[in-house]
């Protein structure tokens, strides 16, 4: 209220005129404190909406997976101190504490970050399972769905009748099953006992070497038997190109020659297997050979002395450059060029291979069964087969 006005607006005696001035300072003493409990309530508020931040960042922080290298390294700690606690002493209470994928049967998930080591380490070493795709389950079967495509689709006039069958498409379904694979990697009780042996690291490293060549070999010569892996030479090849060879089959280019292949033959045979697969497969397509192989193809020379696999010639050199533009893989389990043989691969071999991982590897502790030493039973389940028989084709030392 605006005293001046009231003071000039008021004609009544005095005692009228302290009554509205009290009524005048009442009300002004409300507003004012109304804006106070207004101001308070948001001032309130805001401290508590920075308090709810700060305690919803701190949770976040707490519940996500470690994102930064020093989450990941505290993490990484953690974990292999609880494992190393479960094998020198056989108690799983650190390891309970860090992970609670404890299987009622018997056993532990290896932690996460232990199980990560080891793939990465598999996929160094084994060069299939760095190529192929690579899938994850938690049943003892994967399958999937092929779609060979059968066109349909043709030309009619505005009169002529449309029919009303025409092709579909022919859907085949793949079954991958998956078979344990093993390793019993065992120490003495004193080993254990000294506390200066990092034996987390000893017992991946050694568990992953054994997995991986053992996996390797299947993953290229496995016979498929009982829910082992069925390897990619153990699958028939036909020379009859796609979709006109059965499927089922993979497709060969013979070098032109029955056990010998001269340096014209493999250098025809290289250009035609590239030449073969079809433009979708072309981006991701690698060449796989072992290094035997690889060092007959560098040691390939034109009229004029200059080797083929190198900057002087037509092809780039080492066998860690490209070969024809294309990526070159070592695998030693790749057969040397004989008789008969499948000394080359080429093409998309994550369109073309499967592998299939029952999801956790596992590690049981025994110190029963063998006095004085303390067994790790180290296993997990895999599979693996052929996917799409186009995206691969082989080299195959024969005339035809």
């Amino acid at each position: 209220m605006n005293f001046h006005n009231a003071a000039l607006e008021y004609k009544g005696d005095e005692d009228d005129a302290s009554n509205i001035v009290t009524k005048a300072l009442a009300d002004l003493q409300k507003t004012v404190d109304d804006r106070l409990k207004v101001i308070e309530t948001k001032t309130a508020a805001n401290d508590n909406v920075k308090l709810v931040d700060r305690l919803d960042k701190l949770e976040t922080k707490l519940n996500r997976p470690a994102g930064t290298k020093t989450d990941n390294d505290e993490q990484i700690e953690i974990e292999r101190k609880a494992l190393i606690s479960l094998m020198r002493t056989g108690l799983d209470a650190e390891i309970k504490a860090a992970s609670s994928d404890s299987d009622p049967a018997g056993g532990y998930f290896v932690l996460p970050t232990i199980d990560l080591t080891i793939r990465n380490l598999m996929t160094d070493l084994s060069p299939l399972r760095g190529l192929a795709e690579v899938v994850t389950i938690s049943t003892d079967r994967y399958e999937r769905f092929y779609s060979k495509s059968a066109r349909g689709a043709q030309w009619v006039s505005e009169r002529d009748s449309r029919p009303q069958d025409t092709a579909r498409p022919e859907l085949i379904k793949h079954s991958y099953p998956v078979s344990e694979l093993y390793a019993a990697p065992a120490a003495t009780r004193h080993l254990l006992d000294d506390a200066a042996t990092d034996i987390a690291s000893w017992l991946v490293n050694d568990a992953t070497h054994d997995f991986a060549e053992t996996e390797g070999e299947a993953f290229l010569e496995g016979d498929g038997v009982e829910g082992k892996p069925r390897g990619l030479l153990d699958y028939p090849t036909l020379a009859t190109k796609d979709f006109t060879r059965a499927w089922g089959n993979y497709q060969y280019i013979a070098a032109g020659h029955a056990s010998a292949p001269t340096d014209a033959n493999l250098v025809t045979a290289c250009i035609n297997i590239v030449a073969k697969l079809r433009k979708p497969y072309k981006p991701n397509a690698t060449w796989l050979m072992n290094s035997t192989t690889a060092a007959r193809l560098m040691a390939i020379v034109d009229e004029n002395g200059r080797r083929l696999w190198a900057p002087t010639g037509n092809l780039i050199e080492g066998v860690e450059h490209p070969l024809l533009g294309y990526r070159v893989e070592i695998d030693e389990n790749m057969p040397d060029i004989g008789e008969n043989t499948f000394p080359i691969a080429f093409g998309d071999f994550r369109q073309g291979y499967v592998i299939v991982d029952r999801q956790g590897v596992r590690i049981n502790r025994d110190e029963l069964t063998v006095k004085g030493r303390v067994i790790f039973d180290v296993y997990k389940r895999v599979g693996g087969g052929a996917g799409d028989f186009n995206a691969i084709k082989f080299i195959k030392i024969a005339a035809s």
